[in-house]
């Protein structure tokens, strides 16, 4: 009697249990020409899921807050950036590390005008922040304090080091040209800082 209830099962379902989950495994997805132009949204993506980190880093945030706050889903911030999320215990709270070493594409002025680095690591990330910081509050206030901190610091851009720009004569003709964008501190795949 119970073996004519499973063939009846079988019959009625098409298979086993097992046969069903086979058909629904996905196929291997292969890179076409047309899939490359989701490169960028995915590099967006990235940058937002860095974004989330940083506001739970600096706000003292949840992770759900943080997400909010940079219209990304949490899912998909662990997925980018999650080994440097920590839960406290099964079913609580998330809390990021204090630090990681995740490679950030930051803009950055150059004599040559803005140049994108590879940077790699949260600490040397909030240092080019912060160089970015002085420059701005420089070019909106006049003050020069933060912005003397940098003198003489160098950073890697394409295996060769190059110093800061903290010499006003420089920054200002950039300033003028409108090629400075301090609104956003990760390069974007656009183009546009």
């Amino acid at each position: 009697m119970h073996s004519q209830k499973k063939r009846a099962f079988q019959s009625t379902t098409g298979g086993t249990k097992a046969s069903q989950k086979q058909s629904k495994r996905r196929t291997p997805t292969l890179v076409t020409e047309n899939s490359k132009k989701d490169i960028p949204r995915t590099s967006e993506t990235r940058n937002r899921a860095l974004a989330a980190l940083g506001q739970m880093r600096r706000g003292h945030v949840s992770l759900s807050e943080a997400c909010r706050l940079e219209h990304i889903k949490p899912s998909t911030v662990r997925r980018y950036v999650g080994s440097a999320i920590r839960q406290d215990k099964l079913g609580g709270r998330f809390r990021a590390t204090s630090g990681d070493t995740f490679r950030r594409d930051l803009q950055i002025p150059t004599v040559d005008g803005p140049t994108v680095i590879q940077v790699y690591g949260s600490k040397n990330a909030r240092f080019i922040s912060n160089y970015l910081n002085a420059v701005s509050e420089y070019l909106r206030t006049g003050k020069r304090e933060k912005l003397d901190s940098f003198k003489g610091k160098t950073v890697k851009v394409n295996g060769k080091n190059v110093e800061l720009i903290t010499d006003p004569a420089m920054l200002l003709p950039l300033a003028e040209a409108d090629v400075l964008h301090f609104d956003q501190l990760y390069a974007s795949a656009t183009g546009r800082g």
